[in-house]
């Protein structure tokens, strides 16, 4: 039975990813300690720290499928404890005493802590994935509307003609932002730790050391300089890296729910069949997946606050701490997985309405060209006695509502210095640009050779490497 939204029978796929949720699923994250005490048994087996005959049974016995889930579930009741019960049930199903060595050293958050990191290594392995799928497709619309003129807009106000493919490309060098920070993080977050009670490693004995670089070459993960049971920069950074990569890309979906309004309707969602956009109002074409976006990136930023107080720790161990990783880690890469597959979606299927960009483009009837007619004129009287002729004149237009190519022309401080074919050829949307179109191919080199250094990372990741064209 699921009482949160995420794991919700019916609503759950609108926060959260199947894939995303079986990483963070309870059976799995038992099997994955089980894993990881198995491969421990099997390091000091080898290192003559426990019986090889006893590493064996418990790498044998150390499956789920070995453990008696409802006493389990009564013992987590009687001890108050994440991990013992799982160890009794695993020593249970051991023959003889040689259970007795499981668990021969460590203390519970070694093992609950490298468990977390081995599941952000899935997780980060699809987010990786998802954002450069984000990325390709925003590239490739960068280069489809390369040309496609459309109205830049500052403090909400129509501002100055750009290009539809520079507004994407700024989108993708942005994400492919988020994709270098994430992959920066590897050596500081893909570390397991294996330090006992208070951090010397005295429990694991004289061969302590080994025993360390033994597990974490098994589980394929870096050794620690000293143990963090009481730091955790590392998993912060973690979440504060998924939270900021959350709000570009819900700023991106923002934009386009802006731009899909009714008043503006330059994009629009498209529409699956069967699609109903409100109860009552049968007229209505909601962006629902715009707004579902838009929401979870506020929800996912908000996980960095959690994980940034965890931060503060106290003495060599603090569950009031650590603990709030259970709740952090898991949900914010769940809903920013769901963020990713419904962007990604979003994208490839919107409409964009090229006849609303260049209606708009031209919504003041010319005034959107003042930056550069100030300039030409400039050349001419000085840029800032320009500047004060092209404002009168464009205030003129604003309050007459006359078509700034009109209002040009009657001006007599304007036709003293430019022709009737002069304002005409200035008064081309197109020439105003200025570099978008260079940009954009700077934008898409850039990131092509990005993308092909992604690869390392993915395999670790367990993400399969696809080559790039």
């Amino acid at each position: 039975m699921a009482s949160t939204i995420l794991e919700s029978e019916f609503y759950g796929d609108g926060w959260s990813t199947a894939e995303m949720r079986a990483i963070f699923d309870d059976r799995r994250r038992y099997q994955r300690w089980l894993d990881i005490e198995a491969a421990l048994a099997r390091v000091q087996g080898d290192l003559g720290v426990i019986p090889r005959e006893a590493a064996q049974e418990i790498s044998r016995k150390a499956r789920l499928e070995n453990i008696d889930l409802d006493r389990l579930k009564t013992e987590l009741r009687q001890t108050q404890h994440s991990l013992v019960p799982l160890l009794r049930g695993l020593q249970r199903a051991c023959a003889g005493s040689l259970g007795e060595y499981v668990h021969y050293g460590p203390t519970t958050q070694d093992i609950e802590d490298t468990g977390a990191v081995l599941e952000l290594r899935d997780a980060l392995g699809i987010i990786l994935r998802d954002l450069r799928a984000v990325e390709a497709v925003l590239l490739l619309l960068s280069v489809r509307h390369r040309e496609t003129v459309m109205c830049g807009r500052t403090h909400g106000q129509q501002a100055l003609p750009i290009t539809l493919g520079l507004k994407f490309a700024v989108w993708a060098s942005e994400v492919r932002r988020h994709i270098e920070r994430l992959k920066e993080m590897k050596p500081r977050l893909f570390v397991g730790m294996l330090h006992g009670g208070a951090g010397t490693m005295a429990g694991l004995g004289p061969k302590a050391l080994e025993t360390i670089a033994g597990l974490m070459q098994e589980l394929d993960l870096g050794v620690p300089d000293v143990g963090w049971g009481s730091a955790r920069d590392n998993l912060a950074e973690y979440v504060t890296h998924v939270a900021m990569a959350a709000g570009s890309v819900g700023k991106m979906v923002n934009e386009i729910f802006e731009l899909g309004r009714t008043e503006i309707g330059e994009f629009a969602e498209a529409l699956p069949a069967g699609y109903v956009g409100s109860s009552t109002m049968p007229h209505k074409r909601n962006p629902e997946i715009c707004e579902q976006v838009v929401m979870l990136s506020r929800v996912t930023r908000s996980h960095a606050l959690v994980a940034l107080e965890a931060i503060q720790a106290a003495n060599e161990r603090d569950s009031r701490s650590w603990r709030t990783d259970w709740w952090s880690l898991p949900e914010c890469s769940m809903m920013f997985g769901a963020m990713l597959a419904m962007t990604t979606k979003l994208l490839t299927t919107m409409e964009i309405r090229e006849d609303r960009i260049a209606a708009n483009l031209d919504l003041l009837r010319g005034l959107l060209l003042s930056e550069g007619l100030m300039f030409q004129l400039g050349e001419k009287i000085g840029k800032q006695t320009a500047h004060h002729v092209v404002g009168k004149v464009c205030l003129e237009a604003h309050q007459t509502g006359r078509p700034l190519r009109d209002v040009l022309r009657a001006s007599e401080e304007v036709a003293k210095h430019l022709t009737t074919e002069q304002i005409d050829e200035l008064l081309d949307y197109r020439k105003h640009i200025g570099c978008a179109r260079e940009l954009v191919d700077q934008v898409c080199r850039t990131s092509a050779a990005a993308r092909k250094t992604d690869a390392a990372l993915l395999r670790y990741c367990n993400q399969p490497v696809e080559s790039e064209a």
